[in-house]
């Protein structure tokens, strides 16, 4: 692999070909043609400004822009299948009522997912884990998946089984803010990536590195001192949830890493004028 490429793959960034996704043409234009001096961004639940967050659409849109890594979150319907869904109900989200537990994958898929957003994105569906990750390797994306709630082990055996066969093994990061899933998804495939996420706190490097070597803390817990000592204990840093050119600018300062960000499309158009 040349040293560009190794750069580029350092960054999460790929360059690839236009395809179809969706009935739609997505043109991928790097990321990183013009953010030399920051990070590429993390796309949070897809590009979640501009469509309905954890659908299909979201995630093409922020593929679109030549975004390569993408955030999700997880959980489980009643026959164990792992969709896309942030809330334990699908109220907030879709036209439907009820947990995510209780629902069959057909019940899940016979709702509208977009409409809450705009009249544009309805009858937009909630995606499977499986869909959304061939989407992300389609584009060689990186993903850094969510697990809301701890996995049964069939459950477990579910998640996992959609990794492996897409060979996403490499492209996978599991996070959660349990400790718990966390070490349950260690035990269950030790070579998979790990991170602990963190609600404002300050977690010593020891600390997060019993959970793995990606840390995805909270922006307000970031100070540059903070993220010297981080980074010299081998940790990537990923702050959440960054919408802001005042956040942006003060992680570029503090040199936290790749923010995740609702407005990936935003930073990009703030990262090409800051490294212009």
């Amino acid at each position: 692999m040349s040293a560009v490429r190794s750069a580029a793959r350092a960054w999460g960034v790929v360059v690839a070909s236009s395809t179809l996704v969706a009935g739609g043409l997505l043109t991928a234009s790097p990321a990183a043609a013009g953010t030399s001096c920051v990070p590429p961004p993390v796309a949070h639940r897809g590009d979640s400004a501009r469509a309905p967050e954890n659908t299909v659409p979201a995630f093409a849109k922020a593929l679109a822009l030549g975004v390569r890594r993408l955030e999700l979150d997880v959980r489980f319907t009643a026959g164990d299948v792992p969709v896309l869904m942030h809330d334990p109900t699908v109220d907030r989200t879709t036209n439907g009522s009820g947990d995510v537990s209780a629902l069959t994958l057909e019940q899940l898929r016979a709702l509208d997912a977009g409409s809450w957003f705009g009249k544009g994105y309805r009858d937009v569906r909630v995606p499977t884990l499986f869909e959304v990750l061939k989407l992300a390797k389609s584009k060689g994306a990186t993903v850094m998946a969510e697990l809301k709630t701890t996995p049964s082990p069939a459950q477990m055996t579910q998640f996992l089984d959609r990794v492996r066969w897409l060979s996403m093994g490499s492209s996978i990061i599991v996070s959660s803010f349990d400790e718990p899933t966390i070490k349950a998804v260690q035990e269950a495939a030790p070579g998979l990536r790990t991170a602990i996420i963190d609600n404002p706190r300050y977690r010593p490097p020891s600390s997060v590195l019993q959970f793995g070597r990606t840390y995805v803390v909270n922006a307000r817990s970031v100070t540059e001192e903070r993220s010297a000592r981080w980074r010299k204990a081998g940790i990537t840093l990923r702050p959440w949830t960054v919408d802001s050119v005042r956040g942006w600018q003060r992680m570029a300062f503090d040199r936290a890493g790749a923010i995740v960000t609702n407005r990936p499309a935003s930073y990009l158009a703030w990262a090409r004028a800051r490294c212009s």
